[in-house]
């Protein structure tokens, strides 16, 4: 029987619709790798953990480290979201392993409390660096030691940020800072010593510590030093109290001009931050702040910014009873209210501490008791500063040791400059303020990949789905079912059959 052009053309295009109905459409990027090796390492139970066996059916695999404060918790969560999206049956296809990036310190107990705490139930694997190397080459993962350097240092107030909401419910974002005289004047206020202070428009100088004032003949001066970290070693600072950053310089000490340098002591560096006096009878005292909490924070933002604020010192601790002029009322008709921010859930909440006992903030926020909490903007916005920064490609975050960029997608730190972002490359990924996860499909064949953490459950679920149907897994039985757009697409071509099909010759047709 021979076809006619339009038939012809007509089962062309069923056959292609019908050859397009068995490719799997993926909203991730889509890989074309082969087979991961096979591997075995240790899970938070302390149980080896094979690779090629134990990962049954569809495999999930993400990267993390425990001590990551942003983007592991986040991934873990939305992973938790995905795996109870999944019905029974599909969950007993789809293994989820999550491979640790900092396996020096994520050991299977400190694996353990991890999983207990985000309530994650499925492997966490670790092992030696030995171990784990050639693994992370396998899934071109690159690890970024200096990113997870400087995020798991202890706690970096220069990322603290406090939030304050007026009573017309406007908002405004300042990063602490810890100026000089922020941090005399604090720790003087904590040691109990009055200061007598002599300004002009550009500088400050110190005149007395508690009573005792330099002589009027100048025969010596109140002189200010700063511990040098790199050298260990007191150093004179020659350019006013105003240019020092006590984020960089912790440690400062004040003594006469004329007096013995080498009398100074060694400072504790373990504190966040100290004060030291040498008196000119040779005493020393000394005050320390050992963890920053929320008063410090509050203090060090506001006075930075040249936001005036008023906090009563009483018995009980510090509180907040003003900010830019608006003053609680007498009649506790609102207060200001003290919120934290939580990571996990993006979220404020109200803070069960006063700024006294509030050690170590993050982010906090003070807003009259009558704003709603929900209007808050979140802390996590970019910085607006240099637009030269990061190469135009990022935005700074932290100060000191710790400062870094924050790279926009595609772009990472070139050359292990953590002031720089440049377009990555490669193929592979880099894992420190970003991660990656696979979905694997059952020959262990990473097919799907998701970066970073700002995708939807929903989409990234409907991938593991279109893998298990491509792999007749969780019931999927095989055989040709057309979706929806393709049922449709099916019904408009048998319409256009009927148009084109030839005219049938009647009996009676001439």
């Amino acid at each position: 029987m021979s076809m006619t052009p339009s038939t012809r053309t007509l089962a062309l295009l069923l056959s292609a619709l019908v050859l397009s109905g068995t490719v799997a459409a993926y909203t991730g990027s889509v890989l074309s790798r082969g087979p991961v090796d096979e591997f075995t390492l240790t899970d938070q139970h302390g149980d080896a953990f094979s690779f090629g066996s134990d990962a049954d059916g569809v495999v999930v695999v993400s990267f993390m480290f425990t001590r990551c404060p942003d983007v592991c918790p986040v991934i873990t969560l939305l992973l938790t979201a995905v795996e109870d999206e999944l019905t029974e049956n599909e969950q007993q296809d789809v293994t989820f392993v999550s491979i640790t990036v900092d396996p020096e310190h994520d050991t299977p107990a400190t694996l353990l409390e991890y999983t207990e705490r985000m309530g994650a139930s499925w492997p966490h694997l670790t092992g030696n660096l030995t171990e784990m190397e050639p693994i992370w080459a396998m899934f071109g993962v690159v690890v970024q030691q200096n990113v997870i350097d400087v995020h798991v240092m202890d706690y970096q107030p220069g990322e603290a940020s406090v939030t304050i909401v007026n009573t017309s419910n406007v908002s405004a974002h300042h990063m602490f800072d810890w100026s000089g005289w922020t941090t005399v004047q604090i720790l003087a206020e904590e040691a109990g010593w009055e200061l007598n202070v002599s300004a002009d428009e550009t500088t400050s100088m110190l005149k007395a510590i508690n009573g005792v004032e330099s002589p009027t003949d100048d025969s010596w001066t109140w002189e200010m030093n700063v511990w040098n970290t790199d050298e260990q070693t007191w150093v004179n600072h020659q350019n006013g109290v105003e240019s020092l950053n006590a984020l960089d310089t912790p440690h400062l000490a004040w003594m006469p001009s004329n007096g013995n340098q080498s009398s100074l002591p060694t400072p504790d560096e373990k504190l966040d931050t100290s004060m030291s006096v040498l008196w000119p009878n040779g005493s020393v005292d000394q005050q320390a702040i050992e963890e920053f909490n929320a008063y410090h924070l509050t203090r060090g933002a506001l006075e930075a910014a040249d936001v005036n604020l008023s906090v009563e010192d009483t018995e009980y601790g510090h509180y907040l009873t003003g900010v830019d002029d608006e003053i609680a009322p007498d009649d506790a008709e609102w207060f200001w209210n003290l919120y934290s921010w939580n990571n996990l859930n993006e979220t404020w909440e109200t803070s069960n501490l006063g700024m006294d006992d509030y050690t170590e903030p993050g982010h906090i926020a003070w807003a009259p008791s009558f704003v709603n909490v929900s209007t808050i903007p979140s802390p996590n916005l970019e910085s607006t500063g240099d637009e030269n920064a990061c190469n135009g490609h990022g935005w700074e975050m932290g100060s000191g040791a710790s400062k870094h960029c924050m790279c926009d997608e595609g772009y990472t730190w070139g050359d292990d400059d953590p002031l720089s972002c440049v377009p990555e490359t490669t193929e592979d990924y880099n894992v420190g303020h970003s991660t990656i996860t696979y979905i694997l499909n059952d020959d262990l064949e990473p097919t799907v990949a998701w970066t970073g953490d700002n995708w939807r459950v929903e989409e990234f679920t409907a991938d593991v789905r279109e893998m298990l149907e491509k792999e007749q897994l969780a019931g999927n039985e095989g055989g040709f079912i057309p979706s929806l757009s393709m049922t449709l697409s099916l019904s408009t071509l048998m319409a256009a059959a009927v148009f084109l099909a030839p005219p049938r010759r009647g009996s009676d047709e001439a």
